[in-house]
């Protein structure tokens, strides 16, 4: 009897455990909302991942650091853009004052602030933004640029420096001179030329040897002058709007030297001024204005000495066309108005040269003339030095001298100029 009760009660509970397994092996329904949303945010991550070039492996440690840190982790990180901060301070220590736009002796010329990322396999974006204390918050560039149009196009739609000259497509915190050539600051505007519309490029090569054509249509030439006020809009028709156009060709002498030469040509309406007898709320005219410009860029950087050894020398000319509408002019009202815009053509160019005395320091010299458009077309010259500390790739130093002789009887005015700049973050190099 006994017997007969211990093995009742060992069948009973090899039954239960038996059961339990059987419960435990019994698959979990899933959660197939949440499986897709991963799936759908893992494939997004990794075509934005593909695009910026990043290893799968790297952002699979970026989440394995964030999961042991207690942090968010998961593809959403990895969608951020690259942010980038840069600084420029501008010291001036001319003998006679400050000789800077606002007056100020030591200034916070400009911080950048920028994002760009893959948008999506079709476009990637760039956002920059200005801050400084003359113009507050500015938009200086913000385009989408296509990734993966055929035949080696590329376009971009939005705002961003126009491709016109050598120089004007690179930001004031990276010349090799504290501020852009005489002629760029005349002829265009003291931090370069912006317009908001359509960009195109394609580069090609039919003579074996490098070339890009760079064309643009934008809104208008420049910023109208916030005391100037057109009788009719610079943009009412087509022919009023801003165009450009860029042929760049690159030819490589040997593998330590290359040159470039680039011809550039500009035209759209701008605003001039009149002068009418009588009250009337136009102060402006539209004229169309046309630039053509040509410039040359030679380089040398020896392969064995690369790190410590550089020349750059660098020429640039522009010729500014202005037409001639007669010393008076009919506004769209039908007013007669003075004219008094420019009724002649202007010519300036630079030249400019930069030796590399160490791996950090350069040494630079340019020498300025230019027939100056707010002179009366005098000749403007000026001849100036800089020399450069790079402490590392991320800040740069840098000191000026300038003889600045405006033409017109006035008085030459020497300038000392001190730049201090630094970078924060992944900011992306500029055109070669």
């Amino acid at each position: 009897m006994q017997r007969t009760i211990c093995l009742s009660v060992l069948l009973l509970a090899a039954a239960a455990g038996s059961a339990a397994a059987q419960q435990d092996t019994i698959p979990a329904r899933p959660d197939t909302t949440a499986a897709a949303v991963d799936s759908a945010a893992a494939d997004s991550a990794a075509i934005v991942r593909e695009l910026q070039g990043q290893a799968p492996g790297a952002a699979e440690g970026a989440d394995a650091v964030a999961q042991q840190g207690g942090g968010p982790a998961g593809p959403a990180q990895r969608l951020l853009p690259d942010i980038s901060v840069v600084g420029d301070f501008v010291g001036d220590l001319s003998p006679d004052g400050s000789t800077q736009e606002g007056g100020e002796r030591a200034s916070i010329r400009e911080i950048e602030i920028a994002a760009q990322a893959a948008v999506d396999p079709y476009f990637r974006g760039d956002v920059f933004l200005g801050i400084s204390d003359l113009e507050g918050i500015s938009i200086e560039q913000a385009y989408l640029t296509t990734t993966s149009l055929p035949y080696g196009l590329e376009a971009r739609l939005g705002r961003f420096l126009m491709p016109f000259g050598k120089l004007n497509t690179t930001h004031r915190h990276d010349l090799h001179t504290i501020e852009y050539p005489w002629v760029i600051q005349r002829f265009l505007s003291p931090d370069g030329i912006k317009g908001t519309g359509i960009y195109g490029s394609k580069v090609f090569a039919p003579f074996g040897f490098y070339q890009e054509l760079q064309v643009t249509a934008v809104d208008r030439l420049g910023e109208t002058p916030d005391d100037l006020v057109p009788d009719v809009a610079t943009n009412q028709r087509l022919s009023g709007l801003g165009y450009s156009a860029r042929l760049r060709n690159y030819v490589d002498l040997s593998q330590s030297t290359n040159f470039e030469l680039s011809f550039s040509a500009m035209t759209g309406k701008v605003a001039q001024p009149v002068s009418a007898p009588v009250v009337t709320e136009a102060n402006a005219i539209g004229q169309r204005q046309t630039t053509v410009g040509a410039d040359l860029t030679y380089r040398w950087r020896p392969l064995q000495q690369g790190l410590y050894r550089s020349l750059i020398v660098q020429a640039e000319v522009m010729r500014q066309m202005n037409a001639d509408p007669g010393s008076t002019v009919t506004l769209a009202d039908g007013t007669t108005a003075t004219y008094l815009g420019p009724r002649r053509d202007f010519t300036g160019a630079y030249g400019f040269a930069r030796w590399q005395l160490t791996q950090r320091t350069f040494l630079g010299a340019r020498y300025d003339w230019v027939q100056d458009p707010l002179n009366d077309g005098d000749a403007l010259n000026a001849v100036s030095g800089v020399l450069e500390f790079f402490p590392s790739e991320f800040s740069k130093l840098a000191a000026s001298y300038e003889r600045y002789m405006p033409g017109g009887g006035l008085d030459a005015v020497n300038r000392i100029l001190l730049q201090a700049t630094f970078a924060l973050g992944p900011h992306k190099p500029h055109p070669f």
